[in-house]
């Protein structure tokens, strides 16, 4: 399958949205995760957001919610 930029945009967007509702902040405000694996894999924007938490952000997660 080829890359599709637009298509990953938009699901980032949606990733954006879920993490933003979650957390109230922007995906962008956390640490990096492998956003395009995630795409790649076929992740659900709500799948990719709880693999992002379990893989890179356990730390900044346990600060905010101790």
């Amino acid at each position: 399958m080829e890359f599709d930029k637009t298509l990953f945009g938009i699901w980032l967007s949606k990733c954006d949205t879920v993490v933003l509702s979650t957390l109230g902040l922007s995906l962008h405000d956390m640490p990096d995760a492998n956003w395009r694996d995630y795409f790649d894999d076929g992740l659900s924007p709500n799948d990719a957001f709880d693999t992002a938490a379990d893989d890179h952000w356990q730390d900044e997660l346990a600060d905010l919610y101790g």
